[in-house]
């Protein structure tokens, strides 16, 4: 029976909930499909037990570690909901390993951003909030937090204001380009008026074709 993806990712989880006493395998699993499905940094962390999903990322890092996507994924994640815990030190380790593996995905920049700034390495965070812009600018969070670093730092100001303007730059034309590709929904009297106009194309059609049968 084919099944949809979420059924799959509720099947996966309810999977994981059942294998607390080892639950390696089952995070393993888990890790691929989100991996498959381009989901990459949504995880253990959105059932909000970051420390339990602490205790299985570390547990799957027993594996033995290859540098694969998932293993990216595994590392980013795990740095993701240390941040959350407030434990930025071990946080930044964990976000590091997984720029290691993958230094073009953004989503590690913006996570060992957070570590930083939790750690009180401001400028450091900044420019990590810049990469992550850099490397999707389609995604505003890492933009977001660059902004607020500069508004609770504004000693840093003029050092970042230059790379602030482009980073915004980047966001607001990504944020046109997505919108450009969303389909057009027409409402009210805008949605008739644009029916009326088919309709009338479809008569003086016909009746161009009757003339000339």
């Amino acid at each position: 029976m084919e099944l949809s993806s979420d059924e799959i990712e509720k099947m996966l989880l309810k999977r994981l909930a059942e294998s607390s006493a080892d639950p390696t395998q089952a995070l393993w699993n888990l890790a691929q499909f989100y991996k498959v499905s381009k989901q990459h940094e949504k995880a253990l962390e959105q059932v909000g037990d970051y420390a339990a999903a602490v205790r299985y990322y570390r547990e799957a890092l027993a594996l033995e570690p290859t540098h694969t996507s998932t293993w990216y994924f595994i590392n980013n994640n795990l740095g993701f909901c240390l941040n959350t815990l407030g434990r930025f030190s071990d946080g930044e380790v964990y976000c590091r390993k997984a720029l290691e593996i993958d230094p073009n995905r953004p989503n590690a920049h913006k996570n060992l951003g957070i570590a930083l700034a939790g750690v009180g390495s401001y400028e450091d965070a900044a420019r990590c909030f810049i990469a992550a812009t850099q490397a999707n600018a389609a995604d505003p969070r890492a933009f977001g937090l660059l902004q607020d670093l500069l508004k609770q730092h504004p000693e840093l100001e003029f050092e970042f204001q230059e790379a602030l303007d482009c980073c915004q730059k980047a966001v607001e034309l990504a944020a046109r380009k997505n919108a450009e590709l969303r389909p057009k929904v027409h409402r009210g009297w805008r949605k008739q008026l644009i029916l009326l106009k088919a309709r009338l194309r479809n008569l003086f059609r016909r009746k161009v074709e009757r003339e000339t049968a």
